[in-house]
C-alpha cells in the first residue's frame, strides 16, 4: 500500500467566505494553495503563520502550447513531422490581502514572495482542482497597492512542462488524487492490478504514456515466477519486452530499466520499452504466473 499524500492542510478551521455576523474573512471562499519540491512533501499556504489573510481568489492556466519541427527530404512535396512536444506555458493568479496597515500590508507581501519564489522549479496545486499539480516557477509578482492596509496581486508562474499531471498515480488511485471532474475518468472504474495473462490498462491522460522519449514515471511490476521466458506485449502499441530465462521475486520495469530484485536486469532482456496510447490498452503476457501491477501519473492538457 502506497503511502497516503497530504497535499492540502489539516486545519479545521481554514479561511472561508464570510457568513452572517462573520466580518474577518473575504467575500469569497480562498483557493487553498501547496507547493512541494518533489510532489510528495507538500508545504500550504494555509500553513504559514505570516500568509494569514493573503487569499488566492481565481487562476488561469494557458492553453498548452504545442510545438512542431518538420524536415524536407529531398525533392518531396511538403514537408515531414519530425517530432511534437508542449511548451513551458503561463498560469495566472490572483491574490488579495486586506491588512491593519502599511507595516502589515508590506510584511505580507514579502511572506508572499518568500513563499514563491524559488531558484528552482516546484509543484504546485490549486484546491479548486486538486487532482492536479503543474511544475513551476514564480516568475512576475504585481502588487497593486489600495492605500496603506491591503494590496491586491498578479502572480505569474511558468509552467515548464506544459501539462499538468495528475497528483497521485495509479498505485494510490482509491485516495482520489487521479481521478476527479473533467480528468477523462470512464465510468468504469479501471483496474491497475492484474492476475491474469490478458488484461485492459486505461490510460485515461491527453497523452501518450511514453518513459522512453517522454521521460514520464512509469513501474510495471510482476511478483510471482517463471519457468523460462517471460514476454509482456502492449497489443494497441505493438511494443513489447521479454525477460528470458527463469526467475522468482519481484521483477519490475521502470521507465525503462528492467529491475529484478532490486538489481540491474536489462542484460537478460530484449531491452524493449512499453508506451500507454490514451484510452484502452490491450495486454497479453506469456510465460508468468503472478500479480502485475502498474503505477504511472496521468497528464492533461489544462
Amino acid at each position: 500500500m502506497t503511502q497516503l499524500i497530504e497535499v492540502f492542510s489539516k486545519r479545521t478551521d481554514k479561511p472561508h467566505a464570510y457568513g452572517f455576523n462573520e466580518t474577518t474573512m473575504p467575500p469569497f471562499t480562498p483557493i487553498e494553495v501547496s507547493i512541494s519540491p518533489d510532489g510528495e512533501n507538500w508545504n500550504s499556504m494555509f500553513d504559514q503563520p505570516d500568509l494569514e489573510g493573503v487569499y488566492f481568489h481565481s487562476h488561469d492556466v494557458a492553453n498548452a502550447n504545442m510545438t512542431d519541427t518538420y524536415q524536407k527530404i529531398g525533392i518531396n512535396d511538403g514537408q515531414y513531422l519530425v517530432s511534437s512536444s508542449y511548451e513551458q506555458r503561463d498560469i495566472k493568479a490572483s491574490v488579495a490581502f486586506w491588512g491593519i496597515d502599511d507595516a502589515d500590508v508590506k510584511l505580507a507581501y514579502d511572506a508572499m514572495q518568500r513563499f514563491f519564489i524559488s531558484r528552482d522549479p516546484y509543484w504546485i496545486c490549486f484546491s479548486d482542482w486538486p487532482q492536479r499539480m503543474y511544475y513551476v516557477k514564480a516568475k512576475q509578482i504585481t502588487p497593486t497597492y489600495v492605500g496603506n492596509r491591503g494590496y491586491y496581486c498578479d502572480v505569474v508562474f511558468t509552467d515548464q512542462i506544459g501539462l499538468s499531471r495528475s497528483v497521485g498515480t495509479t498505485a494510490n488511485f482509491e485516495d482520489g488524487f487521479v481521478s476527479g471532474f473533467g480528468n477523462n475518468m470512464p465510468i468504469d472504474r479501471p483496474k491497475y492490478v492484474f492476475n491474469n495473462d490478458h488484461f485492459t490498462v486505461v490510460n485515461f491522460s491527453d497523452v501518450l504514456i511514453d518513459p522512453e522519449k517522454r521521460g514520464h514515471p512509469f513501474k510495471m511490476t510482476f511478483k510471482g515466477s517463471t519457468n523460462g521466458d517471460m514476454t509482456v506485449k502492449n497489443n494497441t502499441t505493438n511494443l513489447s519486452i521479454t525477460r528470458k530465462g527463469a526467475w522468482s521475486g519481484t521483477w519490475c520495469l521502470d521507465g525503462t530499466s528492467p529491475l529484478l530484485n532490486g538489481q540491474v536486469d536489462g542484460i537478460n532482456t530484449d531491452h524493449g520499452v512499453i508506451t500507454l496510447q490514451k484510452g484502452n490498452n490491450d495486454f497479453t503476457v506469456t510465460g508468468f504466473s503472478g500479480t502485475i501491477t502498474f503505477d504511472y501519473p496521468m497528464w492533461w492538457l489544462s
